[in-house]
């Protein structure tokens, strides 16, 4: 006979719907970042795709974006205002659009690999179609096994992102969730408890005892 269903009260972070209090997905360093990038601009296996995805990658890092928001973004989308390269999007979740500010050196890599372009999707097929989400999962995968990295997909870059601004020693929470367009600073502040809880892991102390013991034990 099954078992009748827990009456027992949810946590207080189950009641919202889709929020957790840690992000599964694996994590890169920035010094990790920094190789998977190199990876995309010189060792990308067919050299034609090369600028397109360094473009791509420095992009959805420096301007913290959902993926489903690039590719739906033109060319005829990137502009100019009050001192900054922008990037006008639609917004995925609420309508409306959405403006986000460019870097320089993602600035100077998409007007590489535009190389002149003014009109159509910003990141496009050959024949100029969209590109497609499936294709940037086959790149990333690709380019994690030639960094010798771990298999990750699109949204773990806004992750690697949020995380590493937030490390910054000036970072300010409130605007980190603004700039990676989070509704609760509760999902922003999950990808600091992640780190936390790696980085400052008693384990490391306890191993590095047992390790000191065993090899004194051994002389």
């Amino acid at each position: 006979m099954p078992r009748p269903p827990s009456r027992r009260a949810p946590r207080p972070s189950a009641r919202i719907r889709g929020w957790r209090p840690y992000s599964p997905t694996p994590g890169y360093t920035e010094e990790e970042w920094a190789r998977f990038v190199a990876v995309a601009r010189d060792q990308h296996r067919v050299a034609a795709y090369r600028k397109r995805a360094y473009a791509l990658l420095l992009t959805l890092y420096t301007c913290c974006l959902r993926i489903d928001s690039l590719l739906n973004a033109r060319v005829e989308d990137l502009g100019y205002d009050r001192g900054h390269r922008v990037l006008l999007l639609e917004k995925t979740k609420g309508g409306g659009r959405k403006k986000k500010p460019v870097p320089p050196v993602t600035w100077d890599a998409l007007q590489d690999y535009l190389d002149g372009r003014t009109t159509g999707w910003l990141f496009c097929t050959a024949s100029g179609g969209r590109l497609d989400e499936p294709a940037v999962w086959r790149l990333l995968q690709s380019l994690a096994k030639r960094a010798g990295l771990p298999l990750r997909g699109p949204h773990g870059i806004k992750g690697d992102a949020v995380t590493h601004a937030l490390a910054k020693p000036e970072a300010r929470p409130d605007k980190v969730q603004r700039w990676a367009d989070h509704k609760d600073s509760r999902t922003t502040q999950r990808y600091n408890k992640r780190k936390e809880l790696l980085d400052d892991s008693p384990g490391y102390g306890l191993a590095a005892d047992i390790a000191g013991a065993l090899a004194h034990g051994t002389n």
